[in-house]
């Protein structure tokens, strides 16, 4: 695997490496090294001390470093791993998708279900390529009574401005495209 660039995010926490293959059709996140335990690419970048997450698309991998992680050894640290991994040690992209199994969305009602549907086309549509583009995501929880609960991925994860600037823009959008100004979101 080849490094195409690098990329600040707007996290001082986290940096975007675009790499030269698809790694993963769906968002993989983890955050602990145990979690990645099982993912042949995260569990490589764990080994690299100063290393507090890692986050994964498309063609990129989004790595946020510890508060009190050096970035120079940890940028050099994950690019040498990323470099040296071997392909045939991936997944096949086709199988990434069934490697870690999506969040189940909580709703009450039908109606509330029917919400949910609709947020998740929005945020497919509006939200996450937007936030990919910064190295990050999110995950919809779910719905209780006009809130819905989301999680950060990425750079978004540790991100100051994630939790209020972005958060309080989708709120915003997904109020102006559900015509309601009953919605609010909350970063769980």
């Amino acid at each position: 695997m080849k490094i195409r660039n690098l990329e600040p995010t707007p996290n001082p926490n986290a940096f975007k490496f675009n790499v030269d293959i698809t790694l993963a059709r769906r968002p993989m996140s983890f955050d602990t090294k145990e979690e990645a335990q099982e993912d042949p690419i995260a569990s490589q970048l764990f080994e690299v001390e100063g290393v507090e997450s890692i986050f994964y698309l498309q063609d990129f991998i989004t790595v946020s470093k510890t508060e009190d992680g050096n970035w120079e050894s940890v940028m050099t640290g994950v690019g040498q791993r990323i470099l040296e991994m071997e392909m045939e040690s991936l997944p096949e992209v086709e199988h990434a998708e069934g490697e870690k199994e999506a969040p189940k969305l909580i709703a009450g009602s039908e109606e509330e279900q029917a919400l949910l549907d609709k947020v998740e086309i929005i945020f497919d549509e509006m939200v996450r390529p937007a936030l990919a583009g910064d190295g990050g995501g999110l995950d919809l929880l779910g719905i209780k009574e006009q809130t819905l609960y989301i999680r950060y991925q990425g750079a978004c994860g540790t991100c100051p401005s994630a939790i209020s600037g972005t958060l309080a823009a989708i709120e915003r959008l997904l109020r102006h495209q559900l015509a309601t100004d009953e919605i609010s979101v909350v970063a769980a």
